[in-house]
């Protein structure tokens, strides 16, 4: 399945568009929605972000997150995600909104100590 692929450029662009910076942490949000992204990559220079919405994508998992520990709320609705996985890192995350995906089972979240909303 392809799709467009979050690249450095596209990610600026996408900063940038939505009166953000050029300059990747000095954002602390960004708007990845209705993109056509497949998978989530390149957010590493992202880590002070505190808000990331990358619903209505095609995104088959979660990956590439545990490095953006300051995030606080993560959008993910309306992907085709199909396990809650590789959150470890994001100890700060209150809002996970995944409604609208393929999971069928609620496991891996006991390491999300600040979440409250689901």
């Amino acid at each position: 399945m392809s799709g467009v692929q979050m690249t450095r450029e596209v990610l600026v662009k996408a900063a940038t568009d939505n009166q953000g910076y050029e300059t990747p942490h000095l954002n602390d949000q960004l708007f990845l929605h209705f993109k056509g992204f497949r998978r989530i990559e390149n957010l590493e220079p992202y880590s002070d972000l505190k808000a990331l919405w990358l619903e209505s994508n095609g995104l088959l998992q979660i990956e590439n997150l545990d490095h953006l520990a300051k995030l606080r709320c993560l959008y993910l609705q309306q992907n085709l995600i199909s396990r809650i996985e590789n959150l470890g890192g994001l100890v700060s995350l209150r809002i996970l909104d995944l409604s609208q995906n393929r999971i069928t089972i609620l496991e891996n979240l006991s390491n999300l100590p600040h979440l409250q909303t689901l």
